[in-house]
């Protein structure tokens, strides 16, 4: 083997053990391989998924309606009309019965009658009936002899008249006595009608 032929085998092998030492790298091949072991061994953790929130409602849109405590007991939503004409005085008493009752007198003194009848909680107007006034003799100016046109409508009392007092305030029946303070015998009435556990109209006057 000529020298010449030995010097090429010789570098040859020079060049072949270098490339073998230096493991076809390239510039950069450690720095991308430290990258991807820290991103395998550290992942980046995901945003937690947001559970979709409901929307507030307003209280006026839930149809929940918050109840008051106390007042003078509950209304029925039913309306009894208790007015009465100019020149007319009314007079109410409230009854404490098994059932309540508002006894209720209407005056008309351009006409010497008066108007009788009895209103139950639901506003329904019972027993009604009129009588002639007649001033009785001797009398202090208040006090009046009713008959009753027809049917006395008046409860155990069978009588075709009856003898009343009658003053701006109050009418006397024997002991009973109805006044005008009509809103304050409404209430009280009521109040009777929540205690038996009937709901009382609402009366307006």
């Amino acid at each position: 083997m000529t020298k010449a032929a030995i010097t090429t085998i010789g570098a040859a092998l020079l060049a072949a053990a270098a490339l073998a030492l230096s493991g076809c790298s390239y510039p950069g091949d450690d720095e991308d391989r430290a990258a991807f072991h820290a991103e395998a061994q550290d992942p980046v953790p995901s945003a937690p998924a947001t559970e979709p929130t409901e929307p507030e409602t307003p209280a006026e849109e839930t149809g929940d309606e918050s109840t008051e405590e106390g007042g003078q007991g509950e209304k029925s939503g039913a309306t009894a009309d208790l007015g009465v004409e100019d020149g007319h005085v009314q007079y109410l008493r409230a009854i404490q019965n098994f059932s309540p009752a508002l006894e209720r007198w209407v005056l008309d003194e351009e006409a010497g009658e008066v108007t009788y009848g009895i209103v139950n909680c639901a506003g329904q107007t019972k027993s009604e009936g009129v009588a002639t006034l007649e001033r009785v003799d001797g009398g202090d100016g208040a006090a009046f002899e009713a008959t009753w046109i027809g049917k006395s409508p008046l409860e155990n009392v069978a009588a075709e008249s009856i003898r009343v007092e009658i003053t701006e305030d109050t009418l006397k029946n024997f002991a009973d006595v109805a006044t005008s303070r009509t809103d304050i015998e409404a209430s009280n009435f009521a109040s009777m009608c929540a205690e038996v556990g009937e709901t009382a109209a609402d009366f307006v006057f």
